[in-house]
């Protein structure tokens, strides 16, 4: 944190940070392992032990291949206004190892459809690459499953959640929401508020970042989740309200079209498309009706996603075949 606010490149600071970490793990943790796994940015060094040691590496790849970021902005329109951090140069250093960990790797595990195209686009051996869609935790099956409906002539409630910047398409959704009357939107997550109020109107209520029971809180009190994220590896928060009782509408460019049927447990739009992510919006305010039935959908469809149908998954289809 102090070499953050010194001014040094994120980046590299996470880099060199990381680093440290797989240094100190103890190597006779590494050769007591039948297998290693590490996550992306953290783990070539581990990769280089692990091998040493005669033991597959199990990559985790929590976001899709950072290299395509620029790329997927300009297919969909957007430039270096809508998220500059997308379009600087990255450290030579951190591409390197991220190449290194992609190159060791026995395995390759992605999260989305989306992070093993870009993958695959970026050179990933494809037959390293497994998809296994995250799972979800309990409290949030718990809160699905007590859902009751809204009381009749109140206005939709539309709820995004997650850190406030760029990336997770906050300016595409607060440029739908002009014009959009009859309900409200609330945007809760860490980071600054101040830049996105001065897009949002009166109908958009920021109460700030919380802990897990205050997001179970905002679950509970709202109708529809949106998420519009521009560059993801999954989005867990999609799974979250699924299993919450809640219809979503997100985008091609998260994992929502690994886990949401279009039209049933909500709708997946083009990232960036404000036009489309007005007409969902407008659509669930149009028939409200349609939202706690498709709710009932989501949290049907989120009970085959838990973390112990995750873990099932994770040794069957990714470390099994492996030994």
């Amino acid at each position: 944190m102090l070499l953050h606010r010194a001014g040094l490149h994120p980046e590299k600071v996470w880099h060199w940070r990381n680093a440290v970490f797989q240094v100190l793990v103890p190597e006779v943790e590494i050769r007591k392992a039948d297998m290693v796994v590490g996550f992306d940015t953290a783990g070539w060094i581990l990769a280089r032990r692990a091998k040493r040691a005669g033991r597959k590496f199990v990559l985790e790849q929590s976001i899709a291949h950072p290299a395509a970021r620029a790329e997927e902005l300009k297919k969909i329109g957007c430039g270096e206004e809508v998220w500059p951090g997308a379009f600087k140069p990255r450290p030579g250093m951190v591409t390197r190892a991220e190449k290194e960990e992609h190159e060791l790797a026995d395995r390759v595990v992605a999260a989305s459809s989306f992070a093993r195209r870009t993958l695959k686009e970026h050179g990933v051996a494809e037959e390293k690459i497994r998809v296994l869609p995250y799972g979800v935790g309990e409290e949030f099956l718990d809160l699905g499953r007590q859902r009751k409906g809204r009381e009749p002539g109140t206005r939709p409630r539309f709820l995004f959640l997650g850190h406030l910047s760029a990336r997770k398409g906050l300016q595409q959704l607060l440029e739908a929401w002009r014009g959009i009357q009859g309900g409200e939107l609330r945007i809760m997550g860490g980071g600054d508020p101040g830049p996105w109020r001065q897009l949002a109107g009166k109908s958009v209520v920021f109460p700030g970042g919380g802990d897990r029971r205050r997001v179970l809180e905002e679950m509970e009190r709202a109708d529809v989740f949106v998420f519009p994220s521009l560059f993801e590896g999954f989005g867990l928060v999609i799974l979250e309200a699924m299993a919450a009782g809640l219809p979503v509408i997100t985008t091609e460019n998260t994992g929502g079209p690994d886990v949401i049927g279009e039209g049933k447990e909500g709708f997946v739009v083009p990232a960036g498309n404000e036009g489309a992510l007005r007409e969902k919006m407008e659509w669930f305010i149009n028939h409200p009706e349609k939202a706690a039935e498709m709710g009932r959908s989501a949290y049907s469809r989120a009970q085959f996603l838990s973390w112990q149908v995750y873990g099932k998954k994770y040794w069957e289809e990714v470390l099994e075949p492996l030994f």
